[in-house]
């Protein structure tokens, strides 16, 4: 149901109920394995897990979609957790996977949660920008697109349509604005 993450030393899997595994590539030997409904609280998405782990500078990227948990970076060779970003809204988990994005030279993470977006600094999970403009009101599925000129593009089925963010710098860090928006057309 989701692709695995793949390195030269690591594999990290996602399992259709929310158990990420970490495996040794060349040996096979099992790293860690979380379960993120017992350990984080996550909700199973309808229709079981879709996101693919992201393997970014020897951590796997996840998202538990927990009550504390929105994302979390995990050291790949001992299963320590790196750092978490707090879940205040209470964002659950959805099926799309999380996207790296470079924003004016700073390492992100963007993710689709079920109330919107957001993006984390790639060094310690904070939250660096988010909107609740882009909700889908079945299942979120498609990953966000990173587009040149600080854009990203959104889209779903079930009459989402598509959204196109604009990732701007402000006075109290960025902010992300619809440029545009396109309604779910039916061919």
């Amino acid at each position: 149901r989701t692709v695995p993450a793949v390195t030269e030393r690591h594999v990290v899997s996602m399992g259709p109920k929310c158990h990420v595994l970490c495996v040794d590539a060349v040996t096979g030997e099992v790293r860690w394995l979380l379960d993120l409904v017992r350990d984080f609280g996550t909700t199973v998405p309808e229709w079981y897990a879709g996101q693919c782990p992201l393997i970014d500078q020897g951590r796997a990227i996840i998202d538990p979609g927990g009550p504390k948990e929105l994302l979390m970076a995990v050291d790949c060779a001992s299963g320590e957790i790196i750092w978490r970003t707090p879940n205040p809204r209470n964002w659950q988990m959805t099926h799309t996977s999380i996207t790296p994005m470079t924003l004016d030279g700073r390492k992100t993470y963007v993710y689709c949660g079920s109330r919107g977006v957001v993006a984390v600094d790639a060094d310690d999970g904070s939250i660096i920008w988010q909107t609740e403009e882009w909700q889908v009101k079945i299942a979120t599925v498609p990953s966000p697109v990173v587009v040149p000129g600080n854009r990203i593009l959104l889209t779903g089925g079930y009459q989402a349509g598509s959204m196109m963010l604009q990732i701007a710098a402000s006075a109290d860090g960025y902010t992300a604005q619809p440029l545009f928006r396109l309604k779910d057309t039916v061919f």
